[in-house]
């Protein structure tokens, strides 16, 4: 197993997230835990350090004020 360093890691982790549609920001905040995870983790691999920085990522995508998901006009849970 190839050992990378941390600039390397956070590279790979933030290009992959771009990718994915996150903005830099977030991108960049979760390559920092994903590489952290990825050095203090003896077996820890790569697609286990992306798989730990998209679950850091999801609630930074979040923005204050904005619904989990979309608003649908004429629905309405639980009334008959």
């Amino acid at each position: 197993m190839a050992n990378f360093s941390r600039e390397q890691i956070e590279l790979q982790i933030r290009t992959q997230l771009v990718c994915e549609g996150c903005t830099y920001d977030v991108a960049r905040s979760a390559a920092v835990r994903g590489a952290d995870h990825y050095l203090s983790h003896p077996h820890a691999t790569i697609a286990s350090s992306i798989a730990m920085a998209k679950t850091y990522a999801k609630p930074l995508k979040r923005v204050k004020g904005k619904p989990d998901r979309p608003h649908v006009p004429g629905r309405r849970m639980g009334r008959r």
